[in-house]
């Protein structure tokens, strides 16, 4: 927590890992075509920074479509369409759904950190704090103040319930992995909310566990480690022996890793 060395940024796209049909329609042949949009929102992110076609295959029975079997799921989808079209069949329709991406849903207000998918991030355990939070409107990027809740209850959440847009702004209510946030306007319709997590690591049961957080400050964990050893057998001066140096260490690799330079070294911002 003091290092900050788990950084992460939850999906806010993903591949397509359903299908369900809501109308089977009538008269398709036994290979009809279905087609997915391309991907909508590519996350730049490798191995396929630009995203990757979905791919799916319709099961036909009795002449209607029974069900509709992904392929390939594909990346950097967030709203995908699919289309059925055949010689002789018509009437078909099917919803996509894709993996946990993170978004604010229409009139809700209230997120907990705990909310937040992680399952894409081994080791992960969860988010204790947040940085910063922007939201993805109109192909944009955009980053909200901040507000105390103080100041966002008296001056910002004036009518809470009959005005919906973009969200603006957005306050932080409790603290630790129990905290969560509150973002006003509520939204009006499904936002795509790019946020920088600050997270705890899952614990280590097994020698098969991931270890997430980075080096170098592995090397600083046997010392504190050590350090609860010995205060477990009260060797009290031992014990702070050893966590003067996790301190130590942990100052040394944290200025180590953080170097600092300007911004732009021609004087432009």
């Amino acid at each position: 927590m003091r290092t900050q060395c788990l950084r992460v940024e939850p999906n806010i796209s993903g591949q397509i890992i359903t299908a369900s049909v809501i109308a089977g329609g009538t008269g398709f042949s036994n290979s009809p075509t279905v087609t997915i949009t391309p991907p909508d929102f590519p996350s730049g992110q490798p191995p396929t920074p630009l995203g990757a076609q979905a791919t799916a295959l319709a099961i036909v029975q009795g002449g209607s479509i029974a069900a509709v079997d992904i392929q390939y799921g594909g990346s950097g989808y967030f709203q995908p369409l699919a289309t059925i079209t055949d010689a002789t069949g018509t009437g078909a329709s099917v919803t996509l759904f894709t993996s946990p991406c993170n978004v604010l849903n229409a009139g809700q207000e209230q997120y907990y950190f705990s909310d937040i998918d992680l399952s894409v991030f081994p080791g992960i355990a969860s988010v204790f704090a947040i940085r910063s939070v922007s939201i993805i409107y109109a192909n944009y990027r955009y980053s909200l103040p901040k507000y105390s809740f103080t100041d966002y209850q008296a001056f910002i959440r004036s009518y809470p319930y009959q005005y919906s847009y973009v969200p603006s702004f957005f306050c932080q209510v409790g603290q630790g992995t129990s905290g969560y946030l509150l973002f006003y306007p509520l939204p009006s319709e499904t936002y795509q909310w790019d946020v920088d997590c600050y997270c705890l690591p899952s614990d280590l049961k097994t020698n098969l566990d991931y270890e997430a957080i980075p080096d170098p400050w592995t090397d600083a964990v046997p010392y504190f480690a050590a350090h609860l050893g010995m205060l477990d057998i009260q060797n009290m001066n031992a014990g702070r022996m050893y966590l003067e140096l996790f301190e130590k260490q942990l100052g040394i690799y944290s200025h180590s890793t953080r170097i600092g330079r300007a911004v732009n070294p021609y004087g432009r911002y």
